[in-house]
């Protein structure tokens, strides 16, 4: 009896492991799922292998059944194999450049996992280089992305953007007859197409917290300039608000956390940066340069800015105030970016890129002029730094490059020099030319230094017109702005690619959605 008492004490006491006590052990299983790519050379445009890997808490899981969906239908897809190591395969073989939205899911326990990714496929890409890829999370909608810079460090990822479609300014440029604005809205009567009067995509958390709402309201756009002072729907001409966002690299990989760069024009938008290039400083805060064109310069001509600031919030690189009805604002007392005297004032100083040695002492700002209409228009220059320090004291000397990167008969803009070669936009595709001198005048101006173009990416070759025909939909006739990171030694190229979402019905203009995409070296 004394014996029965106290096993039933100890099992009241819980000196035993009672049934709750093991289930709160007992922690769920974790299931992950990650894809990657291979891309393939054997037909053109490239097939792509899709590797799928499935784990149980670390652990790769084999034998198990996956669905696989690929919103593209010019493309046919392989059967999945099962590489028995908890890897699954399968190829993709498209029949057009394009994006090919790729989710991947499986099901255990009455519940569902899933990944998505969106390779790109484009005309040709080189060897040296993996596959395409749409860049994921906050980073694109279906509003405008273009303008997209990475920082060296591959932490931050930059893009100019807007909810509006890109080729709406296209359309206010088309002629009256053709049912565009004739480059007027308002003469000689309101123009009235819906890409003018409508926006597209989100300005709102999460994607874009606190962006200006000034000239528009929910999916209206307004037509007006408070920094003018223009009331809704007087502005003549077709401006759109857009602002430069950051994003934070997430250990997935996507980009997220997003916060702005900008003027503080009134809430209009209007005012804005372009070409940003970085620098990471020992500190962790970052040197900005970009260009701006603004009243306070003569003729509106593009020079070079800068500022040093910690990323990851909101940065208003300056206020901007009204000086009277229908004249261009003028600058506030609160304006800490800064001009960089380069010791010229001619031509137009556009996507300039900061170029700088391994122990951070600024070398080289290599820029184009892509605006304007002198002698070196559409072509790429050096300012290289004879004396003196950054941004305000410094001898600097202008270097048009020479014929082979600034080729007879072929634009040259936004340049990413990174010493061992330039990467640049030619005639809307991406190439590089690599370079063996070194950093001095001499070695820059000498033409047997520098490579002909290699081709990077290459866009769609069968589009020849901005109007386009219903089989044109899905292809990609536009890529541009190269910019890199070098993350585990490894290059990373980051750029903007513009694929035709659709026609437009009025004018028969193809309706280009900007996007962010990267591809990896190999």
């Amino acid at each position: 009896m004394k014996y029965l008492l106290i096993v039933c004490i100890l099992f009241f006491l819980g000196c035993g492991e009672s049934d709750d006590s093991k289930k709160s052990n007992d922690k769920e299983s974790i299931y992950s799922i990650d894809m990657s790519f291979i891309r393939k050379t054997d037909k053109i445009p490239n097939p792509f292998e899709v590797i799928v890997t499935l784990t149980k808490d670390g652990v790769p899981l084999s034998g198990q059944t996956i669905d696989v969906l690929v919103k593209n239908l010019n493309q046919t897809t392989s059967s999945i194999t099962n590489q028995k190591n908890g890897s699954y395969s399968f190829i993709v073989t498209p029949l057009k450049t394009g994006e090919y939205p790729i989710t991947v899911s499986y099901k255990y326990d009455n519940k569902e996992i899933s990944v998505s990714k969106t390779p790109i496929v484009l005309q040709n890409v080189n060897q040296n280089f993996n596959q395409p890829i749409s860049v994921s999370g906050f980073v694109n909608t279906e509003g405008y992305e273009d303008g997209v810079t990475i920082t060296p460090d591959g932490e931050y990822l930059f893009v100019q953007t807007g909810p509006y479609r890109f080729s709406s300014f296209f359309v206010y440029l088309e002629s009256r007859e053709n049912g565009g604005c004739g480059a007027n809205r308002l003469s000689p009567e309101k123009c009235n197409h819906p890409w003018i009067n409508e926006t597209i995509g989100t300005y709102t958390f999460p994607e874009r917290p606190q962006f200006f709402t000034g000239r528009f309201d929910g999916t209206k756009q307004l037509h007006n300039a408070a920094s003018w002072g223009l009331n809704e729907d007087e502005a003549p001409i077709y401006a759109l608000t857009t602002m430069f966002y950051g994003f934070k690299k997430q250990n997935d990989g996507t980009f997220k956390e997003p916060f702005y760069l900008a003027f503080n024009d009134l809430n209009d938008g209007i005012i804005g940066p372009y070409g940003l290039s970085f620098k990471k400083n020992n500190d962790d805060s970052y040197t900005i340069i970009f260009s701006l064109s603004d009243s306070f310069t003569t003729n509106y001509s593009k020079d070079i800015y800068t500022i040093t600031t910690q990323l990851g919030q909101n940065l208003n690189l300056g206020d901007y105030e009204l000086t009277s009805r229908g004249n261009p604002p003028k600058r506030g007392m609160n304006y800490p970016s800064q001009l960089v005297d380069l010791n010229d004032n001619s031509g137009t100083q556009g996507n300039p890129f900061l170029y700088y040695s391994n122990d951070g002492d600024i070398k080289s700002i290599w820029v184009d002029d892509e605006y304007d209409n002198d002698e070196d228009s559409k072509k790429i220059s050096v300012y290289i730094l004879n004396s003196g320090s950054f941004p305000d004291k410094g001898d600097w000397t202008k270097l048009v490059l020479p014929e082979n990167v600034n080729q007879l008969n072929k634009e040259a803009i936004q340049p990413t020099f990174i010493g061992e070669g330039l990467y640049f936009t030619q005639d809307v595709n991406i190439v590089f030319s690599a370079y063996k001198g070194e950093d001095s005048l001499n070695d820059y101006q000498n033409n047997s230094n520098w490579s002909l173009p290699e081709m990077i990416l290459q866009k769609d070759t069968t589009i020849a017109s901005l109007y386009s025909k219903e089989d044109d939909i899905g292809k990609i006739v536009a890529i541009g702005e190269p910019t890199v990171a070098t993350v585990n030694g490894k290059k990373i190229l980051y750029f903007v690619y513009g694929y035709i979402r659709g026609i437009d019905e009025i004018t028969g203009i193809a309706d280009i959605d900007m996007q962010a995409g990267f591809i990896e070296e190999k």
